[in-house]
């Protein structure tokens, strides 16, 4: 499975993007949060992209990033916070002359900082942190909103035999889906709504089941 990764990873972060390609991105991390690939095999592709020449592949590799963080839980946090990935994402940002790549990594590093001063497992964050401000980099201040992931983790995906709504039993021509703001599992009548999902960093409009639709969009 960590080929069908890379391929969405490649597919991500192709150089001939203009935009995010949101269905790509929301596929890596359904790939990870479903246990399809591991999460250490899927922080070291996504890493690797960071090395590119490209400044373009570069910001579209930091960005899916940002997502499979908010998105993809415990598992991620502790590879993505420790101290060998801090060390790589320090030399991207000491290596990389491109302004906008240089941005975006402190806003990731800031955000992160952020959401994980509680965890103490993460404090390779913090110390990868105190290292930039001593070299002379200047943060950006963020807030509890900015790094809402904490509190607002996306939830892992329940499964079940029948809607967690109508009660009606999933068939292969009923099938089963999940909304990506609760986690439950429905039918199609009962998750035909859609929308973006702020607090997850899902800013293109995605299924969600008629309650978290009423909540989302209250």
């Amino acid at each position: 499975m960590i080929k069908s990764f890379n391929s969405s990873a490649e597919k991500a972060t192709s150089p001939l993007l203009l935009d995010i390609d949101w269905d790509t991105t929301l596929h890596i991390v359904d790939l990870i949060r479903q246990g399809d690939v591991n999460p250490k095999a899927a922080v070291q592709s996504l890493t690797s992209r960071l090395k590119d020449t490209n400044p373009n592949v570069v910001l579209l590799a930091l960005q899916v990033f940002e997502s499979v963080v908010k998105n993809c839980g415990q598992s991620v946090h502790e590879q993505v916070a420790c101290r060998a990935v801090m060390e790589q994402v320090h030399e991207v940002l000491r290596t990389n002359p491109n302004e906008e790549v240089r941005k975006k990594i402190l806003l990731l590093l800031s955000t992160w900082v952020y959401a994980f001063r509680n965890e103490a497992k993460y404090r390779a964050v913090q110390d990868t942190v105190n290292i930039l401000k001593a070299e002379g980099h200047h943060l950006p201040t963020v807030s509890e909103s900015d790094a809402m992931f904490t509190a607002d983790r996306a939830p892992d995906w329940a499964d079940g035999e029948c809607c967690h709504r109508c009660r009606t039993q999933f068939t292969m021509l009923r099938r089963k889906h999940h909304c990506r703001a609760c986690g439950q599992v429905f039918c199609g009548d009962c998750s035909s709504r859609s929308s973006t999902i702020p607090k997850f960093g899902i800013e293109r409009e995605v299924r969600v089941c008629e309650s978290c639709y009423d909540d989302i969009n209250k």
